[in-house]
């Protein structure tokens, strides 16, 4: 088990660092294209980028992750995966791509929208296919060349778009920008995978894409329902309101998406070790399991306390005031957070032991509730209630999920994962509201509290303590093991 930690923490630690480098730049760039576009522009970028990102996922149906999932467990299909897996997606690359522009064209956008929609497409797609190597680097938990295709990707993004904004582009060269960076990445991509795993042959055995696309099919719905539910409000308030609301709800939106790269980054690391449990010993998947729910929970729920009750000194630090009506929509849709990070685990949780195909019902239903929700709510609150609609998404996604791990005999244990965490959070919040500080000495008070209060609620056990002894110094670990007890 201790070599497991270690491999997990190497991974997670690199990506996690890619990470952080990334967001960094992507947190500049962003701020920076975001004043300089203005709420209408920024508006059509966050709508390209959402309905290029639904289009997206008819690239992939489910096959990246079960590439990762199957030459986790035998690096000997490697070959077979990668050459078939890259036909198919190549293929369904080009159709995407043709279904985008059809539907752009079949919909009255101006001119100006439907050049920025085609450019965000085309990147989207590039970075689809870019997906099957990354998937190579995954299954053999090489996540050093996946960090840095990350970094690539965030410094490209952050010249190209500082460039637009200080000789004054228009909004289709932001756009060209991120084309620019996909191919790039791609082209660095295909060299290392080709380097370390051999050069790809597209292969065309049509008896095992039957296998593939069937065995996959439960994911591919899975993801084309949830993805769906994730961009039908920034699609729908485009439909139904102004550029400029859109641009306000995606400054929020945005905010909170940023920080999905801690569960995008822990799950990563943890699928294809999720995957050889499964075969080897299910207590170990078991136990991993709910380490992973407890161990996000106890991160999220305190950022999305925080982030509430600061909402309004984020927005004005981050955009100005001409974003003022974003404050409300920040502060109620970072509830979706803890959601998230927890429906990473349990998504992978359930691929790992091959129930996939049980999502399915449930990320129709919250299709369903985000489809109908959003059109009763934005009609009616706009940003604020494609926000509510949001929260209410995703935290019925973890309900089912939870519900289809605790039929196969993983529960979770609700004190550890979510009372003791939320009381911490309420305790931390409070201060932090009474005292009122400002940002970032508020930020440093509300840390401050909520680790005091992880130790008081003891939140860590003996069995957190063995996971640490295997990560940090030793003298570290001896002064945590007097904390908790």
């Amino acid at each position: 088990m201790a070599s497991v930690v270690k491999t997990l923490a190497k991974n997670t630690s690199v990506l996690f660092i890619s990470q952080v480098i990334s967001y960094l730049l992507a947190f500049i760039y962003t701020l920076y294209s975001a004043r300089y576009l203005g709420t209408k522009d920024y508006g059509i970028i966050s709508f390209a980028t959402s309905i290029a990102g639904l289009f997206s996922i008819f690239t992939d149906l489910g096959l990246s992750t079960l590439t990762i999932r199957e030459v986790a467990k035998d690096k000997s299909r490697t070959y077979k995966y990668l050459g078939n897996h890259g036909s198919i997606k190549f293929i369904l690359s080009i159709v995407t791509m043709i279904l985008l522009i059809i539907s752009v064209n079949v919909i009255s956008y101006n001119e100006v929208t439907r050049q920025v929609v085609y450019l965000i497409g085309a990147s989207t797609i590039i970075n689809a296919f870019s997906g099957t190597f990354t998937s190579m680097f995954r299954a053999y938990e090489q996540m050093e060349y996946q960090s840095i295709s990350e970094i690539l990707n965030a410094s490209i993004m952050f010249i190209g778009i500082l460039l637009c904004v200080f000789t004054g582009q228009s909004v289709i060269a932001v756009a060209l920008v991120y084309v620019i960076t996909n191919t790039i990445v791609l082209i660095y991509n295909f060299l290392m995978c080709t380097r370390n795993y051999g050069l790809i042959h597209f292969q065309f055995d049509f008896k095992f894409w039957k296998y593939l696309i069937y065995t996959a099919f439960p994911l591919a719905i899975t993801s084309i329902f949830a993805l769906i539910s994730f961009r039908m409000n920034t699609i729908l308030l485009n439909m139904l309101t102004t550029s400029a609301v859109v641009g306000e709800y995606s400054a929020a939106f945005n905010l909170m998406q940023a920080l999905i790269f801690i569960p995008t980054v822990y799950s990563t690391a943890i699928l294809p070790i999720f995957a050889k449990f499964y075969v080897e010993d299910k207590s170990k998947l078991d136990y991993s399991y709910k380490k992973s729910l407890k161990y996000l929970s106890i991160l999220s729920i305190p950022i999305s306390m925080g982030t509430s009750i600061l909402s309004d000194d984020i927005i004005y630090f981050m955009y100005g005031s001409a974003y003022a009506n974003t404050i409300p929509i920040l502060r109620l849709i970072i509830w979706a957070l803890p959601a998230i990070f927890l429906s990473y685990i349990l998504g992978n949780s359930i691929a790992s032991i091959n129930k996939q195909h049980e999502t399915v019902k449930a990320t129709f239903v919250c299709l369903l509730i985000s489809t109908i929700g959003n059109f009763i709510f934005i009609m009616a609150f706009n940003g604020v209630g494609a926000a509510m609609i949001t929260v209410i998404n995703e935290v019925s996604m973890v309900v089912f999920y939870i519900y289809i791990m605790n039929k196969y005999g993983y529960n979770v244990p609700v004190l550890e994962v979510i009372i003791k965490p939320l009381i911490a959070s309420i305790i931390m919040g409070a201060v932090v509201y009474v005292l009122d500080l400002g940002l970032f000495s508020s930020v440093a008070v509300g840390v401050i509290v909520y680790v005091i209060m992880v130790f008081v609620l003891r939140m860590f056990n003996k069995d957190d303590l063995d996971i640490m002894s295997d990560l940090l110094p030793q003298k570290a670990v001896t002064i945590l093991g007097k904390l908790i007890k």
